[in-house]
């Protein structure tokens, strides 16, 4: 539960959170964490995941020309996708995910057979874990939002954007790696 914090949610919005105030917050992290997982394995086999409510996960393929030879580089990217009326005051990269990448949304069968919770669980959890994000945007509290192996969605500066972890990007691209971490900057 590294990094893991927990915030307060007034009397007016608890009727927005069941969930997240019926679970405790090392349940909280054990979906997170399964979420983490289940997107990482996407992103290996090429393939995106959507939040929605936050963004799309993917891999993009890129050519780059070195002195003598060109490398296909696959790379992690995340585009947000959250109501602009929450980021009227934040900055965040804009991020262009081929038409031809499968982009699925988030396997709530896969995550309940991974933690043993029933899918709606996870569902609500999810859903209300991004509308409680948002919220902390809107209200200019810079919480990161972090994702397990992958990396960390942050605000710094007005700017909101993924980090993706080093061991992630090399992970995911072996060949080319360190040409991938120069160009992911998501």
């Amino acid at each position: 539960m590294e990094g893991c914090c927990t915030v307060a949610i007034s009397l007016e919005l608890r009727c927005l959170f069941p969930r997240l105030l019926e679970l405790s917050p090392t349940e909280v992290v054990a979906i997170w964490d399964a979420v983490s997982a289940y997107i990482l394995g996407q992103l290996k086999l090429d393939k995106g995941v959507l939040l929605p409510g936050l963004g799309t996960f993917a891999m993009v393929h890129e050519q780059f020309h070195g002195e003598d030879e060109v490398y296909v580089v696959r790379r992690p990217v995340f585009r947000l996708e959250m109501d602009n009326s929450l980021l009227q005051e934040l900055v965040f990269p804009t991020v262009v995910i081929p038409g031809n990448v499968q982009i699925s949304p988030l396997n709530y069968k896969w995550l309940s057979r991974a933690t043993s919770f029933p899918p709606h669980v996870l569902e609500d959890c999810v859903q209300e874990t991004i509308l409680l994000y948002s919220f902390q945007l809107r209200n200019r509290q810079r919480l990161a939002f972090s994702f397990k192996d992958i990396g960390v969605l942050s605000c710094k500066d007005d700017v909101l954007c993924m980090r993706f972890y080093y061991d992630c990007v090399t992970g995911l691209e072996s060949k080319a790696s360190r040409i991938a971490l120069l160009h992911t900057v998501s």
